[in-house]
């Protein structure tokens, strides 16, 4: 599997100049451990500062309270910031690829929470869900023609059962951006070692 253009970013606050080469019109992957969805709506509170965003829902980790302290933290105009977001939440596959379908027409940056999340379902056989998957990436792509889509991924322990579905959509995007991984800390021996 080849991935073209890959960058090995993460998004903190720190990190503020990766929020420039966001907003551009392409299709960015984030491939993040779960436990850094604090980061995404870190990420959605400053992408929303400036301009309307969507977000489709595919994993139900969207938290409006855990948004609301990441807008707190940057403005006291919150009402203000949440009103321009729009949110859709997709419980199935088809839901995601229908929803996606309808928002290529979306001038605004378009966020995609935890995409391959349905596509794991195991009621949809294989076939299924990569012909569903394979036209989801065919509206992101167009989508991502007029404005930044960025879809997040969290790789589950399912994974295993369709590979597949992650090659296809590192394969589709622009950019992959994943956490930085440091040296390991080096390990103090114990006491009676």
């Amino acid at each position: 599997m080849r991935v073209a253009n890959i960058e090995f970013l993460f998004y903190n606050n720190t990190m503020n100049i990766s929020l420039q080469e966001i907003t551009l019109n392409q299709f960015a992957l984030l491939a993040l451990p779960r436990y850094r969805v604090r980061d995404i709506f870190a990420l959605m509170a400053d992408l929303a500062l400036h301009s309307t965003l969507r977000v489709v829902d595919g994993g139900n980790l969207f938290n409006v309270l855990t948004l609301n302290r990441a807008i707190r933290r940057k403005t006291n105009r919150v009402e203000e910031v949440l009103g321009r977001i729009y949110i859709s939440r997709a419980f199935t596959c088809f839901q995601m690829e229908a929803m996606l379908h309808n928002l290529n027409d979306c001038r605004c940056p378009i966020f995609v929470l935890d995409l391959l999340y349905t596509f794991y379902d195991e009621s949809v056989d294989d076939q299924q869900s990569q012909r569903l998957l394979a036209n989801t990436i065919r509206h992101l792509k167009q989508a991502s023609t007029a404005t930044p889509v960025l879809v997040c991924i969290f790789p589950p322990a399912k994974a295993n059962k369709r590979p597949y579905l992650m090659e296809m959509l590192l394969e589709a995007a622009n950019s992959v951006w994943q956490p930085e991984t440091g040296p390991a800390a080096p390990r103090q021996p114990g006491l009676w070692e």
